[in-house]
């Protein structure tokens, strides 16, 4: 795997695995209500927006890399929301 690749994987991994980890771990920290925990997981847990691959363009900065990552992270959604869902349903 060449440094491109892994860039796309680690951009990936860190926006669907770590940050929906990091809000909830922060919503309990905040003793949040369910309903709003399962919120903010949730939006924590959404694919990488265009918005991401706009600034890289306008900026010229890891153009590729990024375009990789908005593309792998909204296959990997399909497969990693539900997973988060039943997490968030099954805490509470």
């Amino acid at each position: 795997m060449n440094g491109e690749m892994r860039s796309v994987a680690a951009m990936s991994a860190l926006k669907l695995l770590a940050m929906p980890a990091v809000a909830f771990a922060m919503a309990k920290l905040l003793n949040l209500p369910p309903i709003v925990t399962g919120v903010v997981v949730l939006f924590a847990a959404m694919p990488t927006g265009a918005n991401a691959y706009i600034f890289a363009v306008q900026y010229q900065r890891l153009v590729n890399p990024v375009s990789g990552a908005v593309a792998l992270c909204t296959l990997l959604a399909a497969a990693t929301l539900p997973v988060v869902v039943m997490v968030v349903a099954g805490v509470r």
